[in-house]
């Protein structure tokens, strides 16, 4: 990501170029808000970075619609990719995710007690991208109800966060911009402390 942008720089090393090339991107997708929710409810699903996303997403939908509603629409969307890459994965592409994209690693066997907590685990381990997330969850057999039990909540605070922080920062509105940055911490220091405890109790 770091490489990327120091090309794009090199290509212009412009700061107003970029400035009114932001401008008029923004213009762009406020003129067509579809692409942005199309955007969210698909790129993350294949590695495009979600949090971006969602960023922009409060920088452009929640200065129209307001920032409660845009952040629902954020929720719907990234739901919608959360199950159709489910599916997929549990589904038609199960072999070829479990060889070509999954490779060598190991994955958990789920049995009706565990089946829970593996998910939840899965889902909020750091350092494993979303995209993998939803893969690994179909791959290993993870029934649908329970999928949704453990991606929705999370997802829905993450969207929280960064939906309210891109909105807020945009705006001026620093207390808000505090608020969603304050829920992305506490969201982050939550799943880290629930992932111990989960590991000690596998441990024990």
């Amino acid at each position: 990501t770091a490489l990327g942008l120091w090309l794009l720089w090199q290509s212009n090393p412009d700061l107003e170029h970029w400035k009114q090339l932001a401008l008029d991107g923004r213009a762009l997708l406020e003129a067509n808000p579809w692409a942005l929710i199309l955007a969210v409810a698909t790129l993350p699903a294949v590695g495009f970075p979600a949090s971006a996303l969602l960023i922009l997403f409060g920088i452009v939908l929640g200065p129209r619609y307001g920032i409660v509603n845009a952040t629902l629409l954020a929720i719907t969307a990234l739901a919608i990719c959360s199950i159709w890459s489910y599916l997929l994965s549990a589904g038609p592409l199960r072999e070829l995710l479990k060889t070509f994209v999954l490779r060598d690693r190991t994955l958990p066997t789920l049995t009706p007690q565990n089946a829970l907590r593996i998910g939840l685990i899965l889902r909020i381990t750091p350092g494993i991208p979303y995209c993998l997330q939803n893969v690994a969850l179909g791959v290993i057999g993870l029934d649908f109800k329970t999928f949704l039990f453990v991606s929705l909540p999370v997802q829905s605070l993450y969207v929280i966060g960064f939906v309210v922080t891109g909105g807020a920062i945009f705006e001026g509105q620093v207390g808000l911009a505090i608020t969603g940055f304050a829920i992305l911490v506490v969201i982050i220091l939550a799943t880290r402390l629930v992932r111990s405890r989960t590991s000690k109790l596998n441990a024990g």
